[in-house]
């Protein structure tokens, strides 16, 4: 409800008397609007009710502020997953949600040592894949001999898409036809098309970007499979900001489609992603052409392997098998749910809560 909803109204007075009341409204002023924590409390009360066992909250940002509050009020344990902006860029009271959180999950073993640096307890901290299932088809080979790139993700500086228009426009620049699809959308979209328009003009009709804007998961997958493209890409960078990927889904999804990856080579991608073995990861550079420009990787190298991938069809090849056995070895949907129904179960009042990793595991 609304802040000046009665019901939010009833709930902050109620909750007036709970002992750790003074100790939230402390922290709570800090950060955010009085009102604000009136919806907490409401919240609180509305899932004790319900008799919620476990509240379960992704990425460790405003959401989370709100479950720790939620948890510390109500007496139902939290459980965060946290990402990689949640690391790299975090809120200014990362530390105190975080230590409210009865139990906390990352995407990979590099993740969770931050978070144990951070000084979280080691059984506190556990690591959570994500998940992608293979469909039953596998994309076939390029259909013509040009060269045919797919990216999704966000338009955002991290991601990366900048530098792949300006590789894709450096191969057309030498003669060869290069056709770039981009799907997703965000706050670099007007950049990105101005950019590429620019890129275009200069081609002499050899590059073609098409922008999708956002796209069903669906209709995503519908490409990675019948869209003839010769690979995805993906050239991940630091942002300024020190904003970064944890391990994109969509890598995963088009190894598990059979489509070879092109990606940057970002601390905690090593999980999941091996060079050579179903894609290419590309080290960061250290050109600079600004003062500005964050740890990204070279355009010449990204152009060098999106060239390679399409001049070699044995090596296309063997990397798109590779991507799909990749995809096939990882823990699919129902495992990692049953990994975590497993997890929230034992933070259930009784039970015995261990989340450090299984020796080997």
């Amino acid at each position: 409800p609304r802040p000046s909803n009665p019901l939010t109204a009833y709930a902050s007075l109620v909750m007036d008397n709970h002992s750790l009341m003074p100790m939230v409204r402390a922290h709570w002023s800090s950060v955010g609007r009085p009102q604000d924590l009136r919806r907490a409390t409401w919240l609180a009360r509305r899932l004790r009710n319900l008799d919620v066992d476990v509240l379960r909250v992704h990425h460790a940002a405003e959401t989370a502020r709100y479950g720790a509050v939620v948890s510390l009020l109500s007496g139902i344990p939290l459980s965060l997953a946290v990402h990689g902006r949640d690391l790299f860029v975090p809120t200014s009271d990362l530390g105190w949600i975080l230590s409210h959180a009865a139990h906390v999950s990352t995407i990979t073993p590099f993740h969770r040592e931050r978070l144990l640096r951070a000084g979280l307890p080691s059984e506190q901290v556990g690591v959570l894949p994500c998940a992608v299932d293979p469909p039953e088809e596998v994309a076939g080979p390029p259909e013509s001999k040009a060269l045919r790139v797919l990216t999704v993700g966000r338009l955002v500086p991290k991601k990366g898409h900048d530098l792949l228009i300006e590789a894709c426009a450096e191969l057309a620049g030498r003669g060869r036809e290069v056709e770039l699809v981009v799907v997703g959308g965000g706050s670099e979209g007007t950049n990105l098309r101005q950019l590429a328009s620019r890129c275009v003009g200069a081609s002499s009709g050899r590059l073609r970007v098409e922008f999708r804007g956002e796209t069903s998961t669906e209709e995503v997958r519908s490409l990675m499979l019948h869209g003839g493209f010769t690979c995805f890409a993906l050239a991940c960078r630091i942002a300024p900001d020190g904003d970064r990927d944890g391990l994109p889904v969509a890598l995963l999804e088009a190894q598990a489609c059979g489509l070879p990856t092109v990606t940057t080579n970002l601390p905690g991608f090593e999980s999941q992603l091996v060079d050579d073995r179903g894609g290419i990861l590309l080290p960061l550079g250290a050109e600079r052409r600004r003062v500005t420009d964050s740890p990204a990787p070279e355009r010449g190298s990204l152009a060098a392997a999106l060239a390679c991938l399409n001049d070699v069809p044995v090596l296309r090849e063997r990397l798109a098998r590779g991507a799909r056995a990749a995809a096939e070895a990882r823990p699919g949907t129902d495992a990692i749910g049953r990994r975590l129904l497993d997890t929230l179960q034992r933070l259930l009042p009784g039970a015995v809560y261990d989340a450090r990793p299984a020796e080997g595991g």
